[in-house]
């Protein structure tokens, strides 16, 4: 199988469990019995753990021949943990399997970026091309377990994660050619301190942290609000539909609209959006604004994610990507989603949907930050 059909194909399996984990997870444990309090510290807590898990896993890989063993591997025991909540569903059982879910599922997203970010530079893969899939993947998902959830109850949700995990566990197995090969320097990946010394990495982070992390309400808690406000799982699948289809456009033009961006403009038009879409969001729950907003998702993720692949894949490419791989994982989204979300969960019973107007204060310092360029040794140079 050709890199570019085995990523799809991961992409496409890994974010059909995604878009079914994000928008309807909150309403499964719900549906297990879980108040919203303890649904916000859940989810939380888990996003939080992912830090560990991500930089647990990618520090451990510190060649390109480790990729495809450390996927095959989390895919199983991802199958294995989300296949306990069927029969484990008490307060301390959602605790340890939600932990233990994120500690593992969590990190399968870097290990494929890492492996995607290698293919960039080893056979040339257009990774827009192959990351468009996982977003369709993400929209399927969104529609069909909201209809699934609708007609046969919130069990659906735990059926689609299972099922997708299967499936990624099966491709896991299956050969690429050519496999993942290191650069001809044939230096071994940097440690995550020698990486985190790299000029521009620390702002990086943050920029990418302050930016991953004000979604952190509307992942969490935006399916609850939009049924609290009366729209139905369906409708709620179609909004969450109608953002990714904007990021898959964003990602299926990505070299010809934006090729010759930087990572720096890339992550302040990025800004810009999110400002806009969580002002709207904390503002109103009108159809047109919902829609508006759900469209500036090909902003607020889109080109976020795609500036930090272009830092990660450009600037940094070499021994310090799997590194900066694992740090933008486990920081910008891990670590700054799970502290916002955790927050998000106290004040959401007070504040509601203006807690949104939170996520977009968050974003303002970013503006100061991309002031200069991230990197600013390799922009004198």
């Amino acid at each position: 199988m050709t890199p570019a059909n085995w990523l799809s194909l991961f992409f496409g399996l890994y974010f059909f469990s995604f878009g079914t984990f994000l928008p309807y997870w909150a309403l499964w444990l719900q549906g297990a019995g879980a108040s919203a309090g303890f649904i916000g510290l859940l989810l939380g807590l888990g996003m939080a753990v992912r830090c560990l898990g991500n930089l647990g896993v990618m520090s451990c890989i510190r060649t390109a021949t480790h990729l495809v063993p450390a996927i095959r591997g989390l895919a199983l025991a991802s199958l294995l943990v989300f296949t306990a909540f069927y029969g484990w569903q008490s307060s301390v059982a959602l605790l340890v399997l939600t932990l233990l879910a994120n500690l593992i599922y969590s990190s399968l997203i870097p290990a494929g970026e890492a492996m995607a970010c290698r293919y960039i530079v080893q056979v040339q893969l257009d990774y827009g091309r192959a990351r468009l899939w996982g977003s369709v993947a993400f929209i399927g998902a969104n529609l069909v377990v909201g209809m699934l959830n609708d007609h046969f109850g919130s069990q659906w949700i735990l059926h689609g994660m299972v099922l997708s995990l299967a499936l990624l566990s099966l491709l896991s197995f299956a050969p690429i050619s050519p496999a993942p090969q290191e650069p001809a320097t044939g230096r071994r990946a940097a440690s995550l301190l020698q990486v985190l010394k790299r000029p521009g990495v620390g702002r990086f982070l943050l920029v990418t942290s302050l930016l991953q992390g004000s979604h952190a309400f509307y992942y969490g808690f935006s399916a609850l609000h939009w049924q609290q406000q009366g729209y139905n799982s369906s409708i709620i699948g179609y909004l969450w539909g109608l953002g990714v289809l904007a990021e898959i456009l964003v990602f299926m033009f990505y070299k010809r609209w934006l090729g010759h961006w930087s990572a720096s403009g890339l992550l302040m038009a990025g800004m810009i959006c999110a400002l806009c879409r969580w002002l709207l969001l904390g503002a109103t729950t009108d159809p047109f604004w919902l829609v508006l907003a759900q469209v500036l998702h090909a902003g607020s993720f889109g080109f976020t994610h795609l500036g930090a692949v272009r830092f990660i894949s450009g600037e940094l490419a070499g021994e310090a990507a799997f590194g900066a791989q694992a740090l933008y994982a486990a920081v910008s989204s891990g670590l700054a989603p799970g502290l916002l979300l955790m927050l998000s969960g106290l004040l959401y019973p007070s504040l509601g949907g203006h807690t949104y107007w939170l996520m977009a204060a968050a974003v303002l310092p970013v503006a100061w930050l991309l002031t200069g360029p991230l990197n600013k040794e390799q922009a004198q140079s």
